[in-house]
């Protein structure tokens, strides 16, 4: 990969007469992310009803050749809400997401629900190309996937011809899981793919809370390990700490990724949805959105969204050694929060 840093990723100098260039670390702080957005309002389509819909988002009045993103969720994650600050922050900077619902509760077996992201996304593109055609590059595409939803996203990954998608372009596994997480007998039998055979130039950035230790620590091990044929350049595996300082906390845990946003709410996947999301200027406060998201996270998904859109270099994204990639900023007291770890399963 070519070795320029993009623009998400700039550092600050400090340069003093006769001494050396001293780099630190960007602030990936909310005023950064906010001034990130181009564009004010997200409009809304939803194609189909109940575990076969799928939710549309893309900014309101853009321009043709965007990238898409396929976000896949959580087990039970059907509502968008938990993740709408996201979702919100990727289609305001200029991405199409689509989010497949997949799921009709636990009545779904994790053994449907690859198929069933695969049908209702795959459907929505059908539909929207229809509407907006050349609105989406299929040349451009990310799939993004937390959880199950992770897992979703590697299986797709390993042939999305028939699944009937465009190829991924790069994949973010966020805290994976997998079926024996959430079912007991015949369903908990494994869902992960044959992740040997992923192709071997395509990214594949995983990243999870540090204390995740019942789903996503051990599952992102589990995969990593098996993906030894991707060059190191192109695979990374970032585990992201729990710290505190003065009386705050904050954990690391499963629901770490978490970005709710209300105006995502969208309890009953049959039921009719806003045209438009009108743009709010500040991120909805919650205790899920912290650190490890604005540092952590957020840069790591929209770093490698840059790189599906612009072709932006990532090799920051994969390295094991820059101080820029393992730092999560500082508490308010100016304390340097702790810092991510990375690991390689494959070194040995």
């Amino acid at each position: 990969m070519p070795r320029l840093i993009p623009r998400f990723v700039l550092t600050l100098a400090l340069v003093l007469p006769g001494a050396s260039v001293i780099a630190q670390p960007a602030s990936f702080s909310p005023a950064y992310w906010q001034q990130q957005r181009r564009y004010t309002d997200v409009d809304v389509m939803a194609v189909g009803n109940a575990s076969d819909r799928a939710y549309v988002f893309k900014p309101a009045r853009a321009a043709a050749g965007l990238p898409l993103v396929i976000f896949n969720h959580g087990w039970l994650g059907m509502n968008p809400k938990n993740f709408g600050g996201l979702i919100d922050l990727m289609v305001r900077r200029g991405s199409v997401v689509i989010y497949p619902v997949y799921q009709d509760g636990d009545k779904t077996a994790p053994q449907q629900i690859t198929r069933k992201a695969a049908n209702a996304a795959a459907r929505a593109l059908t539909v929207l190309d229809a509407m907006n055609p050349g609105l989406i590059d299929r040349n451009k595409v990310l799939y993004w996937g937390f959880s199950m939803g992770a897992t979703i996203s590697l299986n797709l990954a390993l042939d999305p011809a028939g699944y009937g998608l465009p190829a991924p372009t790069a994949l973010m596994l966020v805290s994976p899981g997998d079926a024996h997480h959430v079912a007991h007998g015949e369903r908990a039998a494994s869902i992960i793919g044959p992740v040997e055979s992923l192709p071997s130039r395509l990214p594949v950035l995983m990243v999870s809370g540090a204390a995740d230790t019942g789903i996503g620590v051990p599952t992102a091990r589990a995969i990593a390990a098996r993906l030894c044929h991707v060059p190191a350049e192109h695979r990374n595996l970032m585990l992201l700490p729990s710290d505190t300082d003065e009386g705050r906390k904050v954990m690391a845990g499963h629901g770490a990724p978490g970005s709710p946003d209300s105006r995502y709410d969208f309890p009953d996947s049959s039921a009719a949805v806003p045209a438009q999301i009108a743009g709010t200027e500040d991120f909805e406060a919650s205790a899920s959105l912290n650190q490890l998201d604005f540092h952590g996270f957020w840069r790591l998904s929209l770093g490698l969204l840059d790189h599906v859109s612009t072709g932006a270099d990532v090799s920051i994204l994969f390295s094991r050694t820059a101080p820029e990639n393992r730092y999560l900023g500082t508490w308010p007291s100016g304390k340097p929060f702790a810092e991510a770890r990375i690991e390689d399963p494959c070194r040995h």
